[in-house]
């Protein structure tokens, strides 16, 4: 009865090491991942295979957008940044202070516009010159 209650006592001790070394990452991981309210950065938790990350890879290259990407099954910072925010599936953008779960585009343009970034804005071309339309020249104004 005695070796009993000894192995209890053990197997409680652990249990109760496990517990807190878990909540110590998870303490750990959302201090260091998650945004603060004056955040500035764009960070990308993805995967190599997944097709929405390729599409939002290229999104925010087509807008040129200076990102950190972490892939959440090769790196232990995606991995653990992809726990701290509860994320469930991927693609998970932070932009600035928002969280952004999976590729929706309106959510990630409207980030990005409050960061600052034109987003949206049509190149702009300048009109040719009378004088360089009529010789067919190419300078522009």
């Amino acid at each position: 009865m005695r070796d009993l209650t000894r192995y209890r006592r053990i197997a409680l001790y652990a249990a109760l090491f496990l517990a807190v070394t878990l909540l110590c990452l998870d303490r750990t991981a959302a201090y260091l991942h998650r945004p603060g309210p004056d955040a500035r950065a764009v960070v990308i938790y993805t995967t190599a295979w997944c097709p929405f990350c390729k599409k939002l890879r290229a999104h925010l290259d087509a807008h040129h957008v200076a990102y950190t990407d972490y892939d959440v099954e090769k790196s232990f910072n995606g991995g653990m940044g992809f726990w701290a925010l509860r994320g469930r599936g991927v693609p998970v953008s932070v932009v600035g202070p928002a969280i952004i779960y999976g590729f929706d585009v309106g959510k990630i343009d409207k980030a990005l516009t409050s960061l600052g970034y034109e987003i949206g804005t049509p190149p702009r071309v300048e009109p040719l010159a009378p004088e360089a339309a009529e010789a067919g020249g190419a300078s522009r104004l």
